[in-house]
């Protein structure tokens, strides 16, 4: 079997090493006892660093859930000579539904309850907020906490019900589209340009490690952002480069900017 000290000490975000840390030992259970395990919900950084320690083993690996906009996903591990696991043994989905006709929940609402119960945020997935409920993924353990321990948010009356994993309602999380003119790609351009405020704060919030991209801190101000990236920055919000639109008649590269305005801006 690999050492992977040196491959941990390649990933410099603290937290991403810790994350991916955990998958192994969970990886390196699955492949003693010879029993299905499920990880904590991980963004896809670790994911991607995950994999090649999960392929050191003699296991199998699903993501869950699959859905192209889900944020945090669990690694459910099983030995090779299954054919298959069935998530719902170890993830399950809520339906909290809101029964207030005055006010309306978001993402930080139905969070913020989730986590008044002692919750860790590792253990429950995304999100998935509509009009009068939301779809919560989270490991089954919790699923009889949550039911009985949450009986509303803020001042709302809530209904909470089990649901097959394969009915959640999935959406991408609500956003509006802007439109950015930039003089190059670096990160502190952008960064600027997204918060409208000086380069020099833009800066100073790099420096600081209140940025980052596609999840992981990135204090390097002059790190080239590309279509698809990813840019959290503390207190101001999560946007999304969604699209390349030419330029403008001076030379300024014309941005297409998905900003998420239902999400946990404090990154």
């Amino acid at each position: 079997m690999k050492d992977f000290t040196k491959y941990y000490d390649f990933i410099t975000d603290e937290e991403t090493r810790l994350s991916v840390r955990k998958v192994a030992d969970k990886a390196l259970l699955v492949s003693k006892n010879c029993s299905p395990l499920s990880t904590d919900f991980v963004n896809q950084n670790v994911i991607d660093y995950s994999i090649p320690i999960i392929n050191n083993f003699d296991i199998n690996y699903k993501l869950f859930p699959n859905y192209e906009h889900s944020e945090r996903k669990s690694l459910i591990l099983y030995p090779s000579f299954e054919d298959n696991v069935d998530e719902s043994e170890f993830i399950t989905a809520l339906r909290i539904n809101n029964r207030s006709k005055f006010k309306e929940l978001d993402h930080s609402n139905y969070l913020g309850s989730l986590m008044s119960l002692g919750i860790e945020r590792s253990k429950i997935g995304d999100i998935y907020v509509h009009d009068n409920y939301a779809d919560v993924i989270c490991h089954a353990d919790l699923a009889d906490t949550i039911i009985y321990n949450l009986e509303q948010i803020g001042r709302n009356k809530i209904e909470i019900e089990k649901i097959d994993v394969g009915n959640v309602s999935f959406k991408e999380p609500d956003f509006v589209l802007l439109t950015i003119n930039v003089s190059s790609m670096r990160l502190d351009n952008v960064v600027k340009a997204l918060i409208n405020k000086s380069r020099d704060i833009g800066t100073d919030l790099i420096k600081a490690g209140d940025v980052k991209v596609n999840f992981v801190p990135e204090e390097k101000a002059s790190l080239l952002l590309e279509k698809g990236d990813l840019i959290s920055v503390r207190r101001y919000g999560r946007f999304l480069i969604y699209n390349e639109n030419g330029n403008t008649k001076s030379g300024k590269i014309r941005l297409e900017i998905k900003y998420y305005t239902n999400v946990n801006s404090k990154n």
